[in-house]
């Protein structure tokens, strides 16, 4: 009986404090090319912009700045600016041979998408699901100053459609990109409530990854180590900002993570949370903090025993009685989200009870559903957005 697990990376990933020096020789093969930066204002006056600049001019590598990602959670139209830097009138393109994004999962994500569009054509909208994209898009270079979405290194873009307040889900094996750069010198200056739900985002992907139906041994690794380091570090990136330990710390849990999920899958929170906004437009890992006790809880029946039991270890804590290690888990869960001032539901962030049924019928839909452990009904999303509520 088959049973085959891919597992798919970014070629090159250069990983630690000074990491970033290393980026000119990766980009030897550019020299005299034109890229594209995609990026946000604030990326750029907090100079991580004009460092990666340097770089491009001692290449002699030529280059533009998109610089209209306006918030989190990128949209269709986001997309569509970002495209319109590859026209120059009357219908002759830009040569771009590279994009390279800098920020957090929403620049990732948006540069990913024009990346896609670039040379497949169309919308982003068409590319919505799992494998449309036929064509490599442009290769990606992301330089990644959160910890995190895990998108610099992930074969997701996650796209908000604002005309059907849907978050929409593209995955391809084309999306990945070629080159990571994961330098906690970037991250010591990210506010401490996007610390929180950053940081949560990762405990989230490594936790939905460990019981997806595609985890496999290696996937389970790098999911459990994340959860070791995030529970105990987290905290700490959290209430000191500058403390590089902690935020390096958090760096590697974030790419484990990644790891882990873009190659297991992921579950009902966040085929739940996408959701949420798409509607609602809030913070992504804050979504992630509310569900996840109640959808690991609604899951709980399906994960085996051991797998229970090795997930309390990983959050400091050691049971040989399963109903018991369930609760030290979900109990672990909230005393985190409490730490890093995550809100404690849903109506906190936005959610309004009439939305609920919309929501659910939404959530049943998204790709990220599919590797669930266990498989649930409209209703039962319905009854998680309640208990969430």
């Amino acid at each position: 009986m088959e049973n085959t697990h891919n597992f798919i990376l970014p070629k090159t990933n250069l990983i630690g404090v000074g990491a970033i020096k290393d980026l000119p020789n990766e980009l030897l093969a550019w020299k005299l090319s034109k890229a594209l930066i995609v990026t946000d204002k604030n990326m750029i006056s907090l100079g991580y912009v004009e460092n990666v600049e340097k770089i491009l001019k001692n290449l002699f590598i030529s280059y533009d700045i998109f610089d209209g990602i306006l918030h989190p959670n990128p949209t269709v139209s986001f997309v569509e600016d970002g495209l319109s830097y590859f026209k120059k009138g009357l219908n002759v393109l830009r040569n771009y041979k590279l994009i390279i994004s800098i920020g957090g999962g929403t620049n990732h994500d948006c540069a990913k998408a024009i990346a896609i569009v670039a040379t497949n054509g169309g919308s982003i909208i068409d590319y919505e699901g799992y494998n449309k994209v036929t064509k490599p898009p442009l290769p990606q270079i992301s330089i990644n100053t959160t910890a995190g979405s895990g998108a610099e290194l992930s074969m997701f873009a996650i796209i908000v459609d604002n005309s059907r307040k849907v978050k929409m889900t593209i995955a391809s094996p084309f999306l990945t990109p070629y080159i990571t750069v994961n330098d906690p010198i970037f991250m010591t200056t990210m506010p401490k409530e996007v610390t929180a739900s950053s940081g949560f985002d990762v405990v989230s992907h490594a936790i939905e990854a460990y019981v997806s139906t595609e985890a496999s041994p290696l996937t389970d690794s790098f999911a459990l180590d994340a959860i070791r380091i995030a529970f105990e570090y987290l905290p700490r990136a959290y209430e000191n900002g500058n403390d590089l330990e902690a935020k390096e710390k958090m760096m590697y849990a974030n790419m484990m993570a990644a790891m882990a999920f873009n190659n297991a899958g992921l579950g009902y929170v966040h085929s739940m949370a996408h959701q949420l906004g798409g509607f609602y437009g809030q913070t992504h890992g804050c979504y992630n903090g509310i569900l996840v006790p109640y959808v690991f809880e609604f899951n709980s029946v399906s994960i085996p025993k051991q797998r229970i039991m090795k997930l309390c270890e990983a959050m400091g804590t050691s049971t040989q009685d399963t109903s018991q290690a369930i609760d030290i888990i979900i109990d672990s869960i909230r005393r985190l989200t409490a730490k890093i001032e995550i809100p404690g539901k849903l109506r906190e962030m936005g959610l309004k009870e009439k939305d609920i049924e919309t929501l659910s019928q939404n959530a049943m839909k998204d790709i990220t559903a599919f590797t669930n452990p266990r498989k649930g009904s409209v209703e039962d999303f319905i009854s998680l957005f309640i208990s969430a509520f």
